[in-house]
């Protein structure tokens, strides 16, 4: 954890892309009251209607998200609904190749906030990897834990990621953190990315090609459950392969920023659980924003949890007592704020 300074408004930001973007309105605004009401009745819709939310009218916030039938457009569809609501701004959803692209986007302001995988996030402050440069994004908290799938047929021959040379192999888009958390899983077993032939389609197009014997096995970093995953493992068997001895690799190589992680079996109909990689996640910010909305945004993630979860059941959510502790990413101020409120001993 570490603090920066003061920030201040921001200035004119440059249009989002509108690939894969939806836009979710405040229900207080008077062109969705009303288109609103059927919701409101499934589900539990406050902020201009009673409660003691801060209000941020004019306001709309663009927030990066990741592959659809993941975690991460999950948990954000719900977040970005939730801060609607409850702040009376507008959210403008993008669906994106998540963490690699996400940050880029964050620190061109061309997103408010967004959704990382941690070492990601860890390379692009360092300007590491494939950022050429440090980029200036700050955290607004972490969030739950992702978990490397390595996803196979059940009736595969393959046993161990060494068993991947020559085959046709899904290592996740170029701008995601998947494709970076694979090529080191590859790298630590010996196996260079020329030694496999790659896909780098979207997570759902994997699956499909698994299912018509167009891929061997894909590579996928998601919490639990992944809805794509989980459908895919309605309608064929698939294992998962093992990293008990990638992790202790990764560890020597890279330290605090993987740790082991099961993923148990009853998660995808599988017939034991499966010891592999697991990677912190974080929301990031751009620096420009208010404290006060910093701060806001921040409360909502701990304080709204039942109506987020109400939108995406199932899916992990942060906790004050791990979510403080961001290294190597400074926390927004507006965010700090609010965890010492929350915990007067940090």
């Amino acid at each position: 954890m570490a603090l920066r300074g003061e920030t201040s408004g921001r200035g004119p930001r440059p249009e989002v892309s509108p690939r894969r973007a939806k836009t979710l309105s405040s229900p207080c605004s008077r062109r969705t009251v009303l288109r609103g009401l059927a919701a409101a009745a499934l589900l539990p819709l406050t902020g201009c209607f009673g409660d003691d939310w801060d209000s941020f009218p004019d306001t709309t916030l663009t927030l990066a998200t990741g592959n659809a039938g993941g975690v991460f457009a999950r948990y954000g569809d719900a977040l970005g609904a939730v801060l609607a609501s409850r702040l009376g701004v507008e959210v403008e959803i993008s669906q994106t190749d998540a963490s690699v692209e996400n940050l880029r986007l964050v620190a061109d302001a061309r997103a408010d906030i967004a959704m990382t995988l941690g070492d990601t996030a860890a390379d692009a402050i360092r300007g590491r990897g494939v950022y050429d440069e440090p980029l200036d994004v700050v955290a607004v908290a972490r969030t739950y834990d992702s978990f490397v799938h390595l996803v196979v047929r059940a009736e595969s021959p393959i046993q161990t990621v060494a068993d991947l040379r020559g085959k046709r192999v899904g290592v996740g888009r170029h701008d995601s953190g998947t494709r970076l958390v694979a090529v080191r899983i590859l790298r630590e077993n010996a196996v260079p990315l020329d030694a496999v032939q790659i896909s780098t389609r979207h997570l759902q197009d994997d699956a499909e090609a698994l299912v018509d014997d167009r891929l061997d096995a894909f590579f996928f970093v998601s919490g639990l459950p992944n809805e794509a995953i989980a459908t895919l493992s309605e309608r064929i068997p698939i294992r998962l392969i093992g990293l008990e001895k990638t992790v202790e690799a990764m560890i020597r190589s890279y330290e605090s920023e993987y740790v082991a992680g099961p993923i148990p079996a009853s998660t995808y109909r599988l017939t034991t659980a499966t010891e592999t990689v697991s990677v912190k996640n974080y929301i990031v910010a751009d620096p420009a924003m208010p404290d006060d909305l910093a701060y806001a945004v921040t409360r909502v993630m701990f304080e709204a949890q039942d109506a987020i979860d109400a939108r995406a059941a199932g899916v992990g959510q942060p906790n004050l007592a791990a979510g403080i502790f961001t290294s190597p990413l400074d926390l927004h101020p507006g965010a700090l704020r609010y965890f010492r409120e929350q915990r007067p001993d940090v």
